[in-house]
């Protein structure tokens, strides 16, 4: 059982790695951008995925070594173990009373809206 924690752990942590990677080559590619940087041809990848990678790798490596962290993680697991999940039926009919109701409050508020719409151009041409 340890030995599945520590692999969601490492999935998770990995996770967390990957979306520091995201943000951070649209950040870096933000500011390469805007400092009118030139972009090296001769180069496999591009500076921004480099530095997004290398900040990445270190944000897994941070978390990876840090007790508290890890410690975390576990814990969220082990609770997330314990929580009886909703059998597929009920979850799928959940689902479709839930988009039910968004398409019936959509469509009262079109109706709203075009009313709104409506009462606005009559007073004010």
């Amino acid at each position: 059982m340890s030995l599945n924690i520590n692999r969601l752990v490492n999935v998770s942590f990995a996770g967390v790695a990957l979306v520091v990677f995201l943000f951070f080559r649209q950040i870096v590619e933000t500011a390469w951008h805007i400092a009118k940087l030139p972009i090296p041809q001769d180069l496999p990848v591009m500076p921004a995925e480099l530095i997004a990678f290398v900040i990445a790798v270190a944000a897994f490596i941070i978390l990876k070594k840090n007790v508290r962290a890890s410690r975390f993680a576990n814990e969220v697991i082990v609770e997330l173990s314990k929580v009886t999940w909703p059998p597929r039926k009920e979850t799928l009919l959940s689902g479709v009373v839930v988009t039910i109701m968004v398409a019936i409050c959509a469509l009262i508020l079109f109706g709203f809206d075009t009313l709104w719409g409506t009462l606005v151009k009559v007073l004010y041409q």
